[in-house]
């Protein structure tokens, strides 16, 4: 504790010099010592005076600080706006980029309403690398202010035909998400996500798909006669057994009337619960056979 008291002492001093790199380095020496589990709170102006620095390596370290020990209800948080808006766009990728990371761990409903326009913008960026942040930090802005999910949706929805996979594969994992609150609203969107699950070999993200038509077959019976080809295709032919849990479940909870499909996913049941891996041999019998009517017979 004595140790500690005089580090803190120490970087107290640091933070009152002009230099900017000792600064910097004494907030990185923060950021460790709230790892440690020390309240460094005390320090917020100096870690905005850090974010606010020109050159990239002390901005990091200021974002970086911030994004551990602000949250939407710290004072300070509301003098970062412009700060971040500047960041946002400005014409250093990587200062936008670390600006959308940091913004995710404490953006507020103050914050996510005035910055929501700026992200937005973001999404047209040429920069995957931005197209990606922005689409992911969308959701965080949603869940703070509601009110800008109708304005943004026409543009993330454009995301799920990005030519990068990575922007695309963000888009499927936000539009998911809002889809597990209320599926009917995005019942529109089912032919795109049916293109993407036939044409794309990323199986994490067939995996956020086939679970989201999971919940729209109930919805539109005429789904799942759709989607039993494809999804008999992917359990014959994958060798994930996260992916075919997902297609099992889906065809099991939602096209219960397709007896040749619920035959063959209890075959696979089988290979599910031989698994080496105990999440599918606990989620396989769970997760599925109440649906199935199999354990009753």
């Amino acid at each position: 504790g004595k140790y500690i008291g005089q580090c803190m002492d120490e970087i107290k001093a640091e933070l009152r010099q002009e230099n900017f790199a000792v600064k910097a380095n004494a907030v990185a020496k923060l950021t460790y010592l709230q790892m440690l589990g020390y309240d460094i709170s005390w320090a917020g102006f100096n870690i905005i005076e850090v974010m606010s620095s020109p050159k990239f390596t002390y901005k990091r370290i200021g974002y970086l600080a911030a994004s551990q020990c602000f949250h939407q209800d710290t004072e300070v948080v509301m003098l970062t706006t412009n700060m971040i808006r500047k960041d946002l766009n400005g014409q250093n990728m990587y200062d936008a980029g670390t600006a959308l990371t940091g913004l995710a761990c404490f953006i507020s409903p103050d914050l996510a309403r005035d910055l929501a326009n700026d992200i937005m913008t973001l999404l047209t960026s040429t920069k995957p690398y931005l197209r990606k942040k922005a689409v992911l930090l969308l959701y965080k802005v949603f869940l703070k202010f509601p009110e800008a999910l109708r304005p943004a949706f026409p543009r993330l929805k454009e995301k799920l035909e990005d030519p990068d996979p990575g922007v695309q594969s963000a888009a499927v994992n936000v539009i998911c998400e809002l889809a597990r609150k209320n599926p009917k609203n995005y019942l529109s969107l089912a032919p795109v996500f049916f293109k993407l699950m036939t044409s794309s070999t990323n199986n994490w993200m067939l995996i956020k798909i086939i679970k989201l038509f999971g919940a729209l077959t109930p919805l539109e019976p005429r789904l799942g006669k759709k989607l039993i080809e494809p999804l008999t295709n992917l359990i014959h032919s994958t060798s994930a057994m996260s992916l075919l849990y997902e297609c099992i479940n889906t065809v099991i909870a939602g096209m219960p009337n397709h007896n040749a499909s619920i035959q063959l996913c209890v075959q696979k049941l089988r290979i599910l619960i031989e698994d080496s891996d105990q999440n599918c041999e606990f989620k396989s019998p769970a997760g599925v056979l109440p649906h199935s009517g199999v354990h009753r017979k």
